[in-house]
Order: structure tokens, then sequence, then C-alpha cells
């Protein structure tokens, strides 16, 4: 345990009310490198998922700064008053989406609450990231998003629709077969009201990320849970690379994008690789 009582030492845990959302958020936050009285202030990276995603977020970006591939940053993870992961699928299937999908109801009748996205982004601009400026000494204007899965499709929303709430986006594996790739959409949409995407962005994906390759990482889980995952047909790197190619040839001035897909990797075992490439992206890191 550090001695600030935490676990994980230089974290902290906050909670903060969302009236948008109509809901109690778990923030965690964690002093990579920021020091007081340093000279600049920080870059702030804020990651969801973070009652399964920030410990290791934390303890990569403190590695790659030994080396000082990034700069010192301030994490903040936005998360729930639950445990770990699988007990946040609910909320967290709540508020990443940027709409309701019937089939993805129908198959999973149990996530009664979906189409948050706006509620969420909403938060984040006007309740979480006014109260970070607030209470750290950090550049308003530098701020960083990762999310893996239904994260990564929540990011692709922000990007789409407010794209100035972050200067950089790391999307890893975005869930862009919801509702039917509604996704492509927005992208459409904001093509043609937009003559320009200032932002700079990541997409990573795993390649065994395919239909055929979901269907080998649930070998192991249960007859009904294997069914779910055979009924629809999904192909996350062939819809990942059919939006990055959509973006690319815009040709927007000031965005700067690129994407790769991991060898060997499935959904759930890419999200740190999807993390550290990311970041080394978007930080301009060796590479």
């Amino acid at each position: 345990m550090g001695e600030d009582g935490t676990v994980l030492a230089g974290t902290e845990i906050h909670y903060l009310r969302s009236d948008h959302v109509g809901d109690e958020f778990k923030l965690f936050v964690g002093h990579c490198g920021t020091e007081p009285g340093a000279a600049s202030p920080a870059p702030v990276l804020y990651i969801t998922d973070a009652n399964g995603s920030f410990g290791s977020a934390v303890d990569i970006i403190r590695s790659m700064q030994l080396a000082l591939h990034l700069p010192p940053l301030l994490v903040v993870g936005i998360g729930y008053r639950l445990g770990a992961l699988h007990e946040t699928i609910a909320l967290r299937t709540r508020d990443l989406t940027p709409s309701v999908d019937q089939s993805f109801a129908a198959l999973f009748p149990e996530q009664k609450v979906m189409g948050g996205a706006p509620a969420l982004l909403a938060f984040i601009q006007t309740g979480l990231k006014p109260w970070v400026e607030s209470r750290y000494r950090v550049d308003p204007n530098d701020a960083t998003y990762f999310g893996h899965s239904f994260g990564g499709l929540f990011g692709t929303y922000v990007l789409l629709t407010a794209p100035q709430t972050f200067q950089r986006y790391g999307l890893g594996s975005p869930s862009l077969w919801w509702d039917g790739g509604v996704i492509f959409d927005y992208e459409s949409r904001y093509a043609e009201a937009h003559t320009d995407l200032p932002a700079k962005v990541f997409f990573g994906v795993g390649a065994h990320e395919t239909h055929e390759g979901r269907q080998r990482e649930a070998a192991r889980l249960p007859p009904t849970v294997r069914q779910k995952a055979a009924a629809r047909h999904i192909d996350m790197v062939g819809e990942m690379e059919r939006l990055a190619k959509r973006l690319k040839d815009r040709s927007y001035p000031s965005l700067t994008i690129t994407s790769a897909v991991f060898p060997d990797e499935f959904h759930v075992t890419v999200p740190h690789l999807n993390l550290s490439r990311a970041l080394r992206f978007l930080f301009e890191a060796p590479r």
C-alpha cells in the first residue's frame, strides 16, 4: 500500500454526481510524473471502464515514463461505485452506447437501458472536465481520451459529434457494429457539415476480432453464451478498417490518424496493446 493509503501509490478516489446521467461516478485519479510546482501544467488522459482498466493504465504509463516515452500525465478514470469490471456491464452499456440496439436487446434482455452516450458526453464536458481543471494543475487545452470496446465506440461517437472535447483519441477495438453500424451514419453526417476534423486519432484492434475469431475466443464459455456470440456476424477488424479508411479519405487538413491490427490477439487480450500503442502514437514516443 502506498504512503497515501491507496493500494496503488500516487492515486486518489473521488465521487462526482451527474445530473445529465442521473447517477454518481467513481473517479480514479492517478498522478503519473506530475509533481507539485512543475514548470508546466500536465496533459490529462481520460479513460473509461476504470473499474477494470485504471490500475493497468497507470502502471503502463509509469513504465513508459521511465524511458521518457511519455510526458507527465494526470490520468482520470471514469468508473462506478461497484467492484470489478464484470459488475459494471449494465452501466457501461447504458453510458457508452449512442443509441438503442434492438437486436442487442433481444439477445441480452437484462440490458434494459442503453443509448446514454450523449448524457455521458454532457457530463464530461460540463461536469468532469471543469472539476478536474479546478482541482489539479492541468492544461485545459490538452486532453486525451482512451477507451476499449464500448469505450472505443463512445470515443468514436465523441470524435464525430464533439471532436473539440479531446485533442487526442485512442480508440481500442471500438464496437462499431452497434445498432447496425449507426456510427457510420454519424461519420457521414459529420462529413456533410464539416471540412475539417481537428484531432489526432489511433484505432487498434486484435486480428482475431472477426466472427470466426470470436467463436474461438468463446470456446470455454457456457453453451448459451457461445450461442449468443455466434448469433450475430461481427467483424470488428473489417469495420475498424472501413471507418479508418473513410476518415483518411476525407483528407481533413487537421486530422492525423493511424490504425493497427495486432496479430494473434482477441478482444479480451488486446486492450493493453491498444493502450500502449495508442499512447506511443498520440504522444510521438519512439517507434
